[in-house]
């Protein structure tokens, strides 16, 4: 089982850094807009694991016998969810900034072609290829923008996954508390009647050397 949890946190410590460097590599990127969307397939593939391997985790906690292990499991589930929360929000701001690059830079490319058909009349640049060009450039960008409303709807089944298990993390601690409240009474208890049994002893010694006491006063008034 210990061996198992290593390995459970080795994975995701891995994962978290391939996915850090998937953001970064993102925020890098200047284009094409194939590029950006090479590199987020790749980041949601991470996100899906990061995400397995914390429902790993979490399974590990609920299958944990010791009590106490079981909670700091849970409280680590709990951390690593907020930093996939963390990890999604950065991804999404990577590609907002990213797209919004491409756009701008296809934006000056078509301008910059049309000032160079005024000034050197030289280039002829059929209008349909122009209108199919900017179609082709903004259903990659309304793709890349679906992409990213599943990633932010995998966010927040994230949060409330991590609601919950806040939840269960309380009320663990909770039962420990009261368990721990029903043994420090139990031991009151049990030290009370420790007393008792000394005390009951006691009295039982002295009852017993006046019970003899008394006898032998009879018997020694008959016999002299």
């Amino acid at each position: 089982m210990i061996k198992e949890l290593s390995a459970i946190r080795e994975c995701i410590v891995n994962t978290n850094v391939s996915l850090k460097s998937i953001i970064q590599d993102i925020y890098s990127c200047e284009g094409p807009l194939e590029s950006l969307t090479h590199l987020n397939a790749n980041g949601r593939k991470q996100i899906n694991i990061f995400r397995n391997l914390i429902e790993n985790l979490e399974l590990y906690a609920r299958e944990a016998e010791n009590q106490q292990e079981k909670s700091e499991v849970l409280e680590e589930v709990r951390n690593q969810r907020e930093y996939l929360t963390s990890n999604i929000a950065s991804f999404r701001k990577a590609n907002v900034e990213c797209m919004a690059r491409i756009h701008k830079k296809s934006s000056e490319q078509l301008l910059g072609t049309s000032k160079e058909e005024q000034v050197r009349h030289k280039l002829k640049m059929d209008k349909e290829n122009l209108l199919k060009q900017s179609s082709t450039v903004t259903n990659q960008l309304l793709s890349v923008s679906r992409q990213l409303a599943n990633t932010s709807q995998q966010s927040l089944d994230t949060l409330e996954t991590l609601l919950k298990s806040s939840s269960t993390v309380s009320n663990i601690s909770n039962e420990i508390k009261n368990a721990k409240g029903a043994l420090t009474q139990s031991e009151k208890l049990l030290n009370k009647y420790g007393q008792r049994e000394t005390t009951d002893k006691i009295l039982i010694m002295f009852a017993s050397a006046f019970f003899f006491c008394v006898v032998a006063y009879i018997i020694q008034k008959r016999l002299f």
